[in-house]
């Protein structure tokens, strides 16, 4: 997923189609839902106008960033990155939904996605739904001061209406109040429950560790999880990033033959992907003693900065490609070098940012350009054009929490 990136225009688009990897045949995604502005359904009228007049609701100012489906529902999250964004977390119901500027509903209320409440949702990266239904959350976005709500990871229970099921509230020296962006996370089913994420704060970036059963949380810090300087030059839609950007995606492995499984993650700004067993960092002595960096094993070269990584249930890891223009895949059981770029559009697939998996067999990606909502020096653009799509394939596999 997207971190904080300090962005300058740049004129000559430094990359090459063919010189990382090879083509494959495109996978066929197609554009499942596009939007021009992010709109919702409003209580009323006369509630819509009360926030276009308070700027509660800047229309411009709304990029969706992580999606999740769970049944005929897909999730959408609106990080607060800027004022006048109204929710946080959202849904649309995938029977009935158009597929040109879907309206998207405060989920599980509007009440709930309340910036003003702490107990409330306040800035939402990312989520995960796990296989009986319940969504992890992590409320970690605090890189402006649009909200002084410490950092927390939120369990909503999907099968009745979204009911809050648990909070966990991070302390500071885990995630930061201010500065702080928790960005992505995986969720394993062991020992009641852990869940894996990345904090892609620049003053202390990490890779933190919850576990649902002690209801504690700890942190891990490598230098794995830093920017590498060789990638730190790439440009997308004429716009250059030079900055160095550290741990970003994050994903886990199906079980492996001795029912372990394999976490892997990934710096913004590198070339170089990384793995690490979870039952290593699932052990809190390990980390007080340091030794579970014996465990961190480099996997490979990546064909291009990527963003957000997925895994599904026939092992096989897919990546956003973000010069690229595209998907990469690759399975966990051939070489990193044979990874395939499975899809390619610099029309439709601007940053594609995360990925979701239904549970027919089908991919999603979404592509947002939200590297022109992130940066306050930079002004979102106002026109007509489409600026974020959810594309779709077929690829006959569920995620990894089905492997």
């Amino acid at each position: 997923m997207l971190c904080v990136l300090r962005v300058v225009f740049y004129f000559n688009v430094l990359f090459c189609y063919c010189c990382h990897g090879y083509f494959n045949e495109n996978y066929g995604f197609g554009i499942e839902y596009q939007w021009v502005y992010l709109n919702y359904t409003w209580p009323s009228p006369a509630h819509y106008q009360w926030a276009i007049s308070t700027k509660t609701y800047i229309p411009q100012n709304n990029a969706p960033v992580g999606i999740k489906i769970y049944r005929n529902l897909l999730f959408v999250s609106i990080p607060r990155f800027r004022e006048g964004i109204p929710a946080t977390l959202t849904v649309l119901d995938r029977l009935t939904a158009s597929r040109t500027n879907p309206l998207l509903t405060p989920y599980p209320s509007w009440s709930a996605n309340g910036i003003s409440n702490c107990h409330g949702l306040q800035s939402i990266q990312s989520m995960e739904v796990d296989t009986r239904g319940i969504m992890w959350i992590i409320d970690g976005v605090r890189i402006n001061n649009l909200t002084t709500c410490p950092p927390k990871l939120v369990l909503l229970d999907l099968n009745n209406d979204g009911r809050l099921v648990h909070s966990y509230v991070f302390k500071p020296e885990i995630s930061l109040g201010q500065g702080g962006f928790l960005n992505d996370l995986v969720v394993e089913d062991v020992d009641g429950g852990y869940a894996y994420i990345t904090d892609n704060s620049g003053i202390d970036p990490g890779i933190i560790v919850y576990s649902r059963r002690k209801n504690r949380a700890w942190k891990l810090r490598d230098g794995s999880m830093f920017a590498e300087r060789r990638a730190s030059n790439f440009a997308v839609a004429d716009v250059a990033f030079n900055n160095s950007v550290p741990v970003d995606g994050i994903a886990l492995s199906p079980k492996t033959i001795n029912g372990e499984r394999i976490l892997y993650y990934c710096a913004l700004t590198s070339f170089t992907l990384y793995s690490i067993l979870t039952n290593v960092i699932r052990d809190e002595d390990n980390l007080n003693s340091g030794s579970w960096r014996n465990f961190v094993t480099p996997v490979g070269t990546l064909t291009s900065q990527v963003d957000g990584i997925a895994i599904d249930s026939q092992a096989n890891m897919y990546f956003t490609l973000l010069p690229l223009y595209g998907v990469g895949r690759w399975n966990l059981n051939d070489p990193l070098e044979s990874t395939q770029m499975i899809h390619q559009d610099p029309r439709t697939t601007i940053w594609p940012d995360g990925f979701a998996f239904d549970q027919e067999g089908v991919l999603y990606v979404i592509s947002n350009q939200v590297f022109r909502y992130i940066d306050p020096r930079s002004t979102p653009p106002i026109n007509s054009n489409v600026k974020f799509r959810i594309l779709g394939t077929f690829i006959g596999t569920r995620s990894y929490l089905y492997g």
